[in-house]
């Protein structure tokens, strides 16, 4: 018989992979009669088989080797060791990357060869963060000024801390979409139409002091994953709830401006008695489903208030950013500049025309319809941000901010580490996730004591900046270096810039999150998934952010359960002429084994799929002595594979040892291939091995039916089973027995 050269105990495992055993003997010529059982290769006695059989130590059942015990316990070791190690090989300078990372490529830098493309990339950037974080800083129902800040302060942190060379940090659609949804519900007073020129000046100023409260809470959270390396938390947001997220939030968010567009923003109705005090001033709302959205985009209230100017402008910009960005796409090399410069060049266009025609309709009149204007921004604080820690505290509501500060922070990590992994895949290099995360954290933590609300990686800056040839993070300080003289020297010219080029501006940056081919993919190939992109992006649409990001990521945890709860499994026959077993519904050509029933199951064993796992052994049970009964044979064995069972619970292990008791009771041998280290040790500390009998424990599949196989050919066709220690326990006596290993008390039987 093929040595597989395995070795396996219930403290260590050491072994060399069988599929390259298995598949050298593919070319071998085998043979299996029908008529009775045969050993296609020399095997001298059943003592040999030892040599592929599990070896088994006396565990010892004392609390601190409880298998996650070890394995944390040795996890933490590691770490512990590295660290060491790590610091005692590490000089001054290995020290001084670790506290301030940028220094890595500063030492390395090609000043002749990467310089001017930095600056170039970082200029192209920088003027299209400009009207584009105003934007989205309006968007969050946020001052235009905040969206400077954040394309400011945050994006020099990141830049000494960050690992990806090309990652535009700053505001993002989806983030000032949760804060323009999330903290209306946070203030006490009624939000502001126009956060440049708000009515109520002292409402306004607790709406933005609780967007740099959620801010900090984000920031605090997101340095905590980096430090903790909890990274894999988002694993938990599948790849078809965020494409579903992005695209119900595009439209929310493109319906969210179309009010700029038709020029909605407030109206009188005058007071019955004739006084001007007593007129009732009508703000639009501000609503998240796309019912509500509609309704009052369309109904009879606001309709009346359409400016057809406003509409045909604002238009006219959307082809405009529409055109440059399809045409730099399209010829990345010649005009790939053209898809940074279409913010840029529609706040030119827009303030030209405005001052031209003498258009302007300042915010801060309330009571001016603007019938023959365009309503513009009107003023913006000149000058660097502010410090603002003294907002960090008291917060007011904290357990509702930490709950957005907690969704904010998960979907940014996803945001920013995938796109940084799609750039490091394309310029083919490696990013550090974790430091990734830290410096974002950090970068939120210095944003949130500079007038910042949360910032992370943007999709069409960091496209901007890749394909503008950025090689080094300096371009992000040039952007930065460019937002800042814009704060110091420019700001009063934003004065008039319309209204309409901020909603122009959202809605083509956010045109690219509507991935509607994901819906016609996801339908090809898993409908599962694509029950989470409809639940996600239609939740987002018809009931709310919140409400179709959490109903999205139930059903993927329900999903998760029901595949988990109903395991596959699979009945195994051999492939002819190898030593390969597979399923033999996947492979007709796969033969069934004569006095032996092989099956697979392909999930960790555990208190939720234990019952249809047990239905599915009876099930199975049941045909096969069926099967063998109508050839006049008799059912002796059942082979489990265990190979891609990684873990087992009590309710696992009660299981198993009642269904070996049962069939030992029927004159029928249970046999289990290939354990995993972890199943392996709980086997030990439930004494299954002393139960089942250690020679039924078996590497290999092939090891097993070649034993099980030799045991028939042998003459033992009247093969008596041995008795279940002695055949005086019970299944009873081994839960108690199970129970005082562990420690417990035990309560009686599982119901």
């Amino acid at each position: 018989m093929v040595d597989a050269d395995y070795h396996l105990n219930g403290n260590n495992v050491s072994r060399r992979s069988d599929s390259a055993v298995e598949m050298a003997d593919l070319n071998k010529p085998h043979s299996l009669s029908s008529d009775s059982p045969h050993i296609e290769e020399p095997f001298v006695g059943a003592h040999n088989a030892k040599k592929y059989k599990v070896e088994w130590s006396e565990p010892d059942h004392g609390v601190l080797n409880d298998p996650l015990i070890t394995d944390v316990s040795s996890w933490l070791k590691h770490q512990k060791q590295k660290t060491k190690y790590d610091w005692k090989t590490s000089d001054w300078w290995d020290v001084a990357t670790v506290v301030l990372p940028m220094l890595r490529w500063v030492r390395r830098y090609n000043i002749r060869q990467n310089l001017l493309v930095d600056i170039v990339a970082g200029i192209s950037v920088g003027a299209m963060v400009v009207p584009q974080g105003m934007s989205y800083a309006r968007l969050a129902g946020l001052p235009d000024v905040f969206g400077l800040y954040g394309a400011f302060v945050p994006v020099l942190i990141y830049a000494g801390l960050g690992s990806s060379p090309q990652l535009a940090v700053g505001p993002v659609a989806v983030t000032s979409l949760l804060l323009g949804t999330g903290l209306k519900d946070l203030i006490s007073s009624e939000v502001q139409s126009d956060p440049n020129n708000p009515a109520n000046p002292q409402a306004q100023m607790e709406y933005n002091m609780a967007a740099i409260q959620v801010a900090l809470l984000a920031g605090c959270m997101y340095t905590a994953v980096g430090l903790l390396r909890l990274g894999w938390i988002t694993n938990f947001l599948s790849h078809s709830v965020i494409c579903g997220f992005m695209t119900g939030a595009s439209v929310i968010i493109g319906l969210s401006q179309v009010k700029f567009l038709f020029g909605y923003s407030q109206y009188t109705i005058p007071s019955k008695t004739g006084n001007p005090k007593d007129a009732k001033k009508v703000t639009f709302p501000r609503h998240d489903p796309i019912q509500e959205q509609l309704h009052d985009l369309l109904g009879p209230e606001w309709t009346p208030y359409f400016h057809w100017r406003e509409f045909v402008m604002g238009g006219a910009f959307i082809v405009i950013l529409l055109s440059m960005k399809y045409i730099g796409k399209r010829f990345p090399r010649r005009l790939g500049y053209l898809r940074s410069l279409g913010p840029v060049t529609v706040t030119v266009l827009g303030i030209a025309i405005v001052n031209i025609f003498d258009l302007q309709c300042p915010s801060s009149d309330k009571n001016k319809v603007c019938a023959k204007t365009i309503r513009v921004v009107g003023n913006i604080p000149k000058g660097l941000p502010g410090c603002t820690i003294g907002w960090w505290s008291p917060i007011p509501q904290v357990g509702k901010k930490l709950g957005y500060a907690i969704i904010i922070c998960l979907i940014d990590v996803l945001e920013s580490i995938s796109i940084a992994k799609a750039l490091a895949l394309k310029n083919r290099y490696q990013i550090n996730p974790t430091q990734e995360l830290r410096g974002l954290g950090v970068a939120n933590l210095f944003g949130a004591a500079f007038n910042c609300y949360t910032t992370t990686g943007s999709f069409s800056r960091s496209a901007v900046m890749d394909s503008s040839g950025a090689k080094s993070q300096l371009a992000g300080i040039v952007s930065a270096i460019v937002v800042m003289f814009v704060l110091l020297f420019l700001t009063p010219v934003f004065k008039n810039m319309p209204q309409n080029v901020l909603g122009a501006i959202v809605i083509s940056a956010i045109v690219s999150l509507f991935n509607y081919s994901e819906w016609f993919f996801l339908w090809k190939i898993n409908k599962f998934d694509w029950l989470v992109f409809n639940a996600a992006w239609l939740g987002v649409m018809f009931a709310g952010v919140e409400i179709g990001l959490a109903i999205s990521i139930g059903l993927s945890v329900v999903i998760v359960l029901y595949k988990t709860g109903f395991p596959h499994h699979a009945v195994l026959g051999r492939l002819p002429g190898t030593t390969v077993y597979r399923n033999v519904k996947q492979y007709p050509e796969a033969r069934e084994q004569e006095g032996m029933l092989l099956v697979r199951i392909d999930s960790p064993i555990y208190f939720a799929n234990v019952a249809p796992i047990r239905e599915a052994f009876d099930k199975y049970q049941k045909r096969a002595e069926a099967q063998m009964a109508a050839k006049g044979g008799k059912l002796l064995f059942i082979i489990v594979d265990l190979s891609p069972v990684t873990d087992i619970d009590a309710s696992a292990v009660h299981f198993l040892m009642e269904w070996v008791r049962n069939l030992k009771a029927n004159s029928i041998q249970p046999v289990f291939s290939n354990p995993a280290r972890q199943v392996v040790r709980l086997f030990e500390a439930a004494r299954l091995p002393q139960v089942i009998g250690e020679e039924f424990m078996s590497v290999r599949m092939h090891d097993a039916v070649t034993y099980c196989q030799e045991l028939m050919v042998e003459g033992q066709d009247s093969y008596k089973l041995s008795r279940i220690t002695e055949g005086v326990e019970t299944a009873e006596d081994h839960r108690k027995e199970a129970h005082k290993l562990a420690g417990q008390t035990y309560i009686g039987p599982p119901v």
